[in-house]
């Protein structure tokens, strides 16, 4: 009969492996990814359809991006917790930024201070705009009924410091007041730029646009302030064959948005401000297209769309 074997004690540790999450670093994550209006339904889930809205996040500091219908939801999570201060960056306000503000749960909670800012240019003060749509002929509560602390804030020429955090921004090509931002925490920089219609009018080949073509000297400020962000969260709405009747409306082609992050030097690019009419097949056949165009300009790349819900560290 033989006799069991001792223990080898150079063998495979046989404690469990329980690793945890790290929530200390900074993250961001997308509540909302489509543009215009929200779009529910089945040939969306994927993809979601929530309104513009994205947080980024390092320990207990909380910065929100856009206010669409997103922010609902992040707004259910937020009051699970104890009050905060809560800063707010809106890229403009048209509609699809602003919407979801109205139902967003810490507004409503004494203790909780919200600082909101926005650029100069609105044709209104900040302030007016977000109260005038808590009109009673619009909305049941009015921003008196919101117990929360408000300061509504001008952004500065200069950059920002928010908590540990670094911000700054620049104006993109969009109707009406619109700027991009950029987050620097912990020595990494996210920009948002969810609404920037780049070489407007253009619909020529991606790979005759050069940094200094007459076409793309206006959009150097754009170029060099994302040429040092480690993550590029920009749009590109449309199909070129789609922006040939889309023009002006201040969105990017697929072709064009792929020069901006070649001339940047962008190394990962996740697509965000989703068409309300391209559903979750469509945005697949896309998402290749935006490749093909990548690697036939020569930029490799990290490029995904974003979707609801989606975290990730950067």
């Amino acid at each position: 009969m033989s006799t069991p074997h001792a223990a080898d004690d150079t063998g495979p540790s046989r404690e469990t492996f329980l690793p945890v999450l790290d929530t200390v670093h900074a993250r961001f994550k997308l509540w909302g990814v489509r543009g215009s209006t929200p779009t529910p339904g089945a040939r969306f889930l994927r993809t979601g359809g929530n309104t513009s809205c994205m947080t980024v996040e390092a320990g207990d500091e909380l910065f929100i991006f856009d206010a669409g219908s997103g922010i609902r939801e992040l707004g259910l999570a937020l009051v699970e917790g104890p009050p905060r201060r809560i800063h707010l960056f809106i890229t403009h306000t048209h509609w699809d930024h602003i919407q979801g503000f109205p139902f967003f749960a810490p507004a409503y909670r004494k203790g909780f201070e919200i600082v909101i800012y926005g650029a100069e240019g609105f044709g209104k003060d900040l302030k007016s705009i977000f109260q005038g749509q808590l009109d009673r002929d619009y909305f049941p509560v009015q921003m008196e009924d919101m117990h929360a602390h408000l300061d509504f804030r001008q952004l500065t020429t200069t950059p920002m410091t928010a908590g540990s955090a670094q911000v700054t921004w620049e104006f993109a090509h969009h109707p009406g007041a619109t700027v991009g931002y950029k987050i620097c925490l912990g020595g990494k920089k996210v920009a948002w730029v969810p609404d920037n219609e780049f070489l407007h009018g253009y619909t020529g080949a991606p790979e005759e646009i050069t940094r200094d073509h007459p076409l793309a000297v206006p959009y150097v400020p754009m170029i060099d302030f994302l040429s040092d962000a480690d993550v590029v969260i920009h749009e590109g709405q449309y199909l070129p064959d789609e922006y040939l009747q889309k023009i002006g409306w201040g969105h990017s082609s697929v072709a064009n948005a792929c020069v901006l992050m070649k001339l940047a030097g962008v190394p990962r690019w996740v697509v965000t401000h989703h068409d309300p009419l391209h559903e979750d097949t469509f945005l697949e056949t896309k998402l290749n297209l935006t490749r093909q165009i990548l690697a036939q300009i020569g930029h490799p790349i990290h490029v995904s769309h974003g979707y609801d819900g989606r975290t990730e560290s950067f």
